[in-house]
């Protein structure tokens, strides 16, 4: 396990030595024979971790190993910090540099020699104690992972693998698509041991077409053992998807959770509601729920998931407990094979015999045989046995349990990919996380290299996919084939809490526990009203990482003065949902102190009231990715043409946004039209994910008309959304109509909102080869009293979604022809265009949704 920071260090070294080989010249050769000595060391790590059970010697050892990789990396970091600072000096602080330069390559030079005398009495420690022999990595090669990476299969819809739940989910369907005896709500609970499917039997139900027909709306939320009531209601809120973003804002702001009871029990009085309470550890977080849910519906209905069988049976109301079984052996091996021998062509009776004996261990615990058969399926035949002996060596209670599977899959990840599944700890107990947040997270702490053949982004990708494919996480939401959301199974997310506490890794920052002094990472869950947190004046100087994660507390928690955030080594900065504090005032600018944080690559301020960023911004030259999302919009002109490296830009940036080359740029969500015609479009050559937005407010003279010509230097761009009144796609251009394909060769999503569609608009959409979604929103129809899709076109659409409030402006019909479309699985029509008379082929009928 130490083997994944030691990894992170050397590459850390590598790195240095390759980029700042002027500013290490007198240090050159000794930080060469540290890299040396401690490659070695990372190679005796492996051989180490492979044994069965640590001795205490060995584990002793590997602490003083994980001690002076962690030093070689303050040293080198401190080192580069004190570069940086005098180069940004100004007038007469500029005189010191030269005696203040000479003093810190004096102090490294003296620290490296530290750190060699210190490695080299490490190596002699192992040596003394025999520890470990050297043997080449047992990992596979990069080339090879990326390879398979390549030709992995697409994520799998979690719900496809559910086994051994048919009879269970006909009984509960009875239970919940009929009418309750009583003039009061009904309660299904569903309980049973941790890994046997019990949220996976609730989202199975939540999913069912019969029970979305059923019911007027639906929420899910989740309790957790660490729970608060106000981020379960507001998460059950936002679930029923019936208010709007602006008024979510002003919810989150309600100071009591009587306040949020009420509100809710006035969005469901009256209707047919389900509700699933996934995760209840205790019968008080169902009691301080039960109060914002109206009883006297005779049809809804609420799910609760638990592990205790009293809190099943004990809740208030008619209820139904349903105890969830282990599966059957049969079952077992059913849901095995289908991940196990995925990529075996011929499957022997050796291979199924050594495949039953390893099942028939798992005791029907689905989590442990998912586990199991993601492992295998990585798997040559000829090592199938190495894994079984391996598992018979750690049986307990005659039986292979959870932590016994994900310990085998663990240690032969390679380092980048245990980083990966540490950091997922993180994130809350139940948390949904998105893939595009935790890429952008693990790029920024380093933890994923460059490729020569893929964006860092799209190496991040594939490890989350890897992950899934060893059953480690369950994608959540997958679109256009990628997983766009996560979440982890609360017994291997306390896995990953365990090892990542054995590194210090991260601290966890609780009521409980409290800063560490040593930790590299610092994260707070769920934003608490006292700021017991944030007048912790305690500082640790070594902190990389520092995040807030959770709902914003109201206007009486989540303050934040800016002492708190002096933290000269900070890679990574997510201030999510604070509120800054400003001369006893809330601010909506940015205090100046974020431009002294100069090793920071990410900065999230999202869900905060912060529309305005200080000029200190500027000296941020290694920040990759700038998230404002949910914030207001940033009206005044916004400066990031000196942050060169910025590869992630989000928020709504209704004034001029001034970006520089923009050539690393891969995200820029949103813009208006007059900014983006001030970019040098020729250098966005890595510009994927595009957005602009146009204030209804602005005057016309900071709108400027755009057509598709404007992007067609995009080569790589795979998201558009445009929301600008005067955008047209007409066909007036020749290149609009003939040329879309050539023009957008990556485009896999377009939306268009308030955009001015004609009849040849459609002709020109569908040549695009690689679009899967498009959505158009309150499009301007005037004057078109037909829209067509012709045969072959939108090859591998998947999703059309229109939609129109307004009361003009509609279309009278919409025409797809027979061989049109031939991949599309979902068509919804919404608003105004519900009166649009539909001409679709037969196959097509079954996808079609009016709401």
């Amino acid at each position: 396990m130490v083997d994944a920071v030691t990894g992170f260090v050397l590459k850390k070294i590598g790195g240095y030595l390759i980029n700042e080989v002027s500013a290490l010249m007198g240090v050159k050769d000794d930080l060469e024979e540290l890299k040396t000595e401690l490659t070695c060391i990372h190679g005796y790590l492996k051989d180490v971790e492979a044994r069965e059970r640590e001795d205490e010697v060995s584990k002793e050892w590997t602490k003083l190993v994980l001690d002076i990789a962690y030093d070689i990396e303050d040293v080198l970091d401190t080192y580069f910090l004190k570069l940086e600072e005098r180069s940004q000096r100004r007038g007469l602080l500029r005189l010191t540099n030269k005696i203040g330069k000479k003093r810190d390559a004096y102090n490294i030079v003296e620290d490296i020699r530290t750190l060699k005398r210190r490695i080299l009495d490490i190596t002699r420690k192992r040596e003394t104690f025999g520890i470990g022999s050297f043997n080449e990595p047992r990992g596979e090669n990069t080339t090879n992972v990326r390879v398979r990476q390549l030709r992995r299969t697409p994520p799998v819809d979690q719900e496809e693998l559910v086994v051994g739940l048919e009879d269970d989910v006909k009984i509960l369907l009875v239970k919940l698509l009929s009418d309750n005896e009583k003039d009061q709500r009904f309660i299904i609970s569903i309980f049973g041991m941790g890994g046997l499917g019990k949220t996976a039997l609730a989202r199975k139900l939540y999913n069912s077409g019969d029970v979305k027909r059923r019911f007027d709306c639906r929420a899910w939320t989740y309790v957790s053992q660490d729970y608060k009531t106000r981020d379960i209601l507001i998460r059950i809120i936002r679930s029923l998807g019936i208010v709007s973003a602006e008024e979510m804002e002003k919810i989150k702001m309600f100071e009591e959770d009587e306040e949020l009871e009420v509100y809710l029990y006035g969005l469901l009085e009256g209707k047919n509601y389900l509700v699933v309470v996934d995760d209840v550890w205790d019968r008080d977080a169902w009691e301080s729920l039960k109060r914002a849910l109206p009883w006297d519906h005779r049809g809804s209905k609420v799910i609760i998931t638990t592990r205790n069988r009293a809190i099943a049976e004990g809740v208030e109301g008619t209820v139904y407990a349903h105890k969830l079984r282990f599966l059957t052996f049969e079952e077992s091996w059913t849901l095995f094979e289908r991940k196990a021998f995925r990529n075996i062509e011929k499957v022997d009776e050796d291979l199924q015999r050594t495949g039953k004996e390893m099942v028939q261990k798992c005791g029907g615990l689905p989590l442990a045989i998912v586990v199991l058969s993601g492992l295998l399926s990585r798997k040559r035949t000829n090592e199938w046995h190495e894994v079984c002996a391996g598992l018979w060596r750690r049986l307990k209670d005659n039986s292979i349990q959870i932590s016994t599977v994900f310990d085998l899959s663990f240690k032969e990840m390679r380092h980048e990919l245990k980083l990966c599944f540490l950091y997922l700890s993180v994130f809350p107990e139940d948390y949904e996380i998105k893939v595009e947040k935790l890429v952008h997270l693990l790029v920024a702490e380093g933890f994923i290299q460059e490729d020569e053949e893929m964006m860092m982004e799209d190496v991040g990708r594939y490890n989350i996919d890897e992950l899934v494919d060893r059953s480690l996480v369950k994608a959540e939401r997958i679109e256009r084939g990628k997983v766009m959301s996560c979440r982890i199974h609360d017994l291997l997310r306390d896995l990953a809490i365990k090892k990542a506490k054995e590194l210090n890794f991260v601290n966890v920052y609780t009521e409980k526990q409290h800063s560490s002094d040593i930790c590299r990472r610092e994260v707070v869950h769920h934003l608490m009203n006292n700021n017991n947190y944030l007048c912790d004046r305690r500082v640790n100087k070594r902190m990389r990482s520092f995040l807030f994660i959770g709902e914003r507390a109201g206007m009486l928690g989540g303050f934040v003065n800016t002492t708190n955030l002096k933290l000269k080594l900070l890679r990574v900065l997510n201030m999510e949902g604070l509120l800054f504090v400003s001369k006893g005032y809330i601010s909506q600018t940015l205090p100046d102190v974020i431009g002294e944080l100069i090793h920071l690559r990410y900065l999230g301020i999202a869900d905060t009231v912060v529309n305005n960023l200080p000029a200190s911004i500027s000296n941020l030259r290694f920040l990759q990715t700038l998230d404002a999302l949910g914030n207001y919009p940033f009206e005044n002109t916004t400066d990031l043409s000196k942050l060169t490296s910025l590869r992630h830009v989000i928020g709504k940036f209704v004034g001029e946004c001034l970006i520089g080359d923009g050539v690393n740029l891969q995200t820029l969500r949103s813009i208006s039209s007059y900014s983006w015609s001030k970019l040098n479009h020729e250098l966005l050559i890595n510009l994927q994910d595009l957005e602009i937005y146009d204030d209804s407010k602005w005057v016309d003279q900071r709108r400027v008309p755009l057509n598709f010509v404007s992007f067609s230097k995009l080569k790589n761009l795979r998201v558009l959304k445009l929301e600008m009144g005067n955008f047209k796609l007409s066909s007036k251009s020749r290149t609009t109509i003939e040329l879309v394909d050539v023009n957008f060769p990556s485009l896999e999503s377009l939306t268009l909102v308030g955009t001015t569609l004609v009849e040849s608009s459609m002709p020109a959409l569908q040549k695009l080869p690689r679009l899967e979604d498009l959505v158009l929103k309150d499009c301007n129809y005037t004057g078109v009293k037909i829209m067509s899709i012709s045969a072959q076109g939108f090859g591998r659409l998947t999703n059309l979604e229109m939609s129109m409030e307004r009361r003009d402006h509609g279309l009278d019909e919409l025409r797809i022809e027979e061989e049109a479309m031939p991949s599309l699985i979902k068509l919804t029509v919404k608003g105004r265009l519900e009166l649009t008379k539909l001409m679709i082929p037969d196959r097509l009928k079954a996808f079609v949704r009016r709401n």
